[in-house]
């Protein structure tokens, strides 16, 4: 386990707020050197502030970088500034230009920039505290938290009891057939039992929660209480002065569009 770092010490609500405000900063923006700048903060950020290795960042946005090979093609062939604007590259009759790798970037810069905001998130938040914030800061129904970290909570024996399958269909000697023709009978051969072994477990932690009268009352106790305190508030004030800075910097050097152009 990493040790507790700057990011992992802040209020789960604090920090889903600023995610938030990243996330809309850049829903108003159409250039791709913004979403850039913002990605290369947030991973600064979460390599020194919150004790992410830049490995463990970039690892799991591989399948978006697989999107923007799609967002790419798809401006390539059908962005409507196509027809009027002189090709930068000629493909036979495929013409790359401008505006197409203008938005391709744009969308896809920002598409990183979301899930490096949430990647961040979620590796710097222990789910529990984020379900006694919800509770305490945001006043969610505890039965409704509770039920979703209880989900939540789930999705690891998920993992687990895959391996242990195929384990079990190796032992017995089923062959599994490789490649994407026969995704769709792998996909039949593990969803039965991992439904059924989630049933059952859901139907075991529902008892044991009936067992405990939860949700009998509409308050409970609690063992912790997650509060805000000052230094949240100063690191959500330097989120905001942080995207203040890069989004007028880049407007005033005429870098930042707000319109589609």
């Amino acid at each position: 386990m990493k040790p507790a770092g700057y990011l992992d010490q802040r209020n789960p609500c604090i920090k889903l707020l600023a995610v938030v405000l990243a996330a809309l900063s850049l829903t108003f923006i159409f250039d791709p050197v913004t979403p850039a700048v913002l990605f290369v903060i947030t991973l600064a950020a979460g390599r020194f502030l919150g004790g992410l290795s830049l490995r463990s960042q970039i690892k799991p946005l591989w399948i978006f970088v697989i999107a923007g090979v799609a967002i790419l093609l798809a401006n390539i062939f059908f962005n409507k500034e196509n027809a009027t604007s002189p090709a930068i590259l000629s493909l036979g009759a495929v013409k790359v230009t401008g505006p197409a790798l203008w938005a391709a970037g744009t969308l896809w810069l920002r598409l990183m920039s979301f899930a490096l905001f949430s990647l961040v998130f979620v590796k710097t938040t222990e789910p529990q505290h984020l379900i006694l914030s919800l509770i305490h800061q945001l006043h969610l129904n505890y039965r409704v938290a509770y039920g979703t970290l209880v989900g939540y909570r789930m999705l690891p024996t998920l993992q687990s009891d895959y391996q242990t399958i195929r384990a079990a269909h190796r032992v017995r000697g089923v062959r599994e057939a490789q490649g994407l023709l026969h995704i769709w009978s792998r996909f039949r051969r593990y969803a039965v039992p991992l439904l059924t072994g989630a049933v059952r477990r859901a139907g075991r932690v529902a008892l044991a929660m009936d067992a405990r009268a939860f949700g009998a009352l509409p308050g409970r106790t609690y063992r912790e209480r997650i509060v805000v305190r000052r230094s949240d508030w100063v690191f959500l004030a330097a989120v905001v002065a942080a995207l203040a800075v890069v989004v007028a910097g880049l407007w005033m050097i005429g870098i930042t569009r707000f319109t589609i152009e």
